[in-house]
């Protein structure tokens, strides 16, 4: 399996996203999209088998080029291959029984529900560590039945995972041409949105307005300030839950199970 991601000024979620995700998929495409912190050097600290390429789709964010770039490098990777952001994790419980059931299932493209990650006020400040997987250390957010409020850019999150040359992906890369059907097992793909909600997450959020293309179409929830943000966060956070309660989780990371 492979794994594509663009990534720019990653350098806080990108330990634990490598981690996670090289024990996941054997090949990973990491797209350099003019970086200017440790992103490149962690990349290849974390992941020094993976290829690390820089982007030449120019110093603006566009949603379209974007995906272009990420079908192209798909069409250089054989067998089943994922498109993901550095704040999509995807999770499940085993990994044999994960490719055993994409390929007896019977189709060449899947849809991998999203669930939104979002901090309970009271975890906002908690102390983090590379040393634990994030997935075990912020585990508040909502699962895709509860997104029934309207919140700019909360759709489900969901991602592909697929075996053709190319994802053939509408843009934003949650629909795609192809026929699919929803992976019929407990897989989901963890959205970190707003979590950890820090200063390390806000700056990252707030580094995307400058660098998207001037066409009112390319990825308007990004032009944000801190105010509308924290905003945002105030009114989603006051519903979030403890995922570790549910079905889906215990399902999806066992050591959850029975937690209280």
């Amino acid at each position: 399996m492979t794994v594509i991601a663009h990534f720019y000024n990653e350098e806080y979620l990108l330990p634990w996203w490598l981690m996670h995700h090289t024990k996941i998929f054997d090949h990973g495409i990491l797209i350099n999209k003019g970086s200017t912190d440790r992103s490149v050097e962690i990349c290849k600290h974390y992941a020094p088998h993976w290829e690390v390429r820089h982007s030449n789709t120019g110093s603006f964010f566009d949603v379209f080029q974007t995906d272009h770039e990420v079908m192209i490098a798909e069409t250089e990777a054989i067998g089943w291959k994922m498109v993901l952001n550095i704040t999509e994790f995807l999770c499940f419980a085993d990994k044999a029984q994960f490719l055993d059931s994409l390929s007896s299932s019977g189709s060449q493209m899947y849809h991998i529900e999203g669930i939104f990650m979002v901090d309970h006020p009271d975890d906002r400040q908690k102390k983090l560590t590379y040393e634990r997987p994030l997935v075990e250390q912020k585990y508040h957010g909502y699962l895709l039945e509860q997104l029934r409020w309207h919140y700019i850019g909360s759709n489900s999150r969901g991602r592909f995972i697929h075996c053709h040359s190319h994802g053939a992906y509408v843009a934003g890369r949650h629909a795609s041409g192809h026929h699919s059907i929803p992976y019929p097992d407990y897989a989901f793909i963890l959205w970190f949105g707003y979590s950890p909600w820090n200063e390390e997450i806000i700056q990252r959020k707030l580094q995307i307005g400058p660098t998207l293309a001037p066409h009112p179409s390319a990825g308007i929830h990004h032009r944000v300030d801190r105010n509308q943000l924290e905003t945002w966060y105030s009114e989603i956070s006051k519903r979030t839950s403890d995922l570790r309660q549910t079905n889906e989780y215990q399902n999806m990371f066992p050591y959850f199970g029975g937690v209280k």
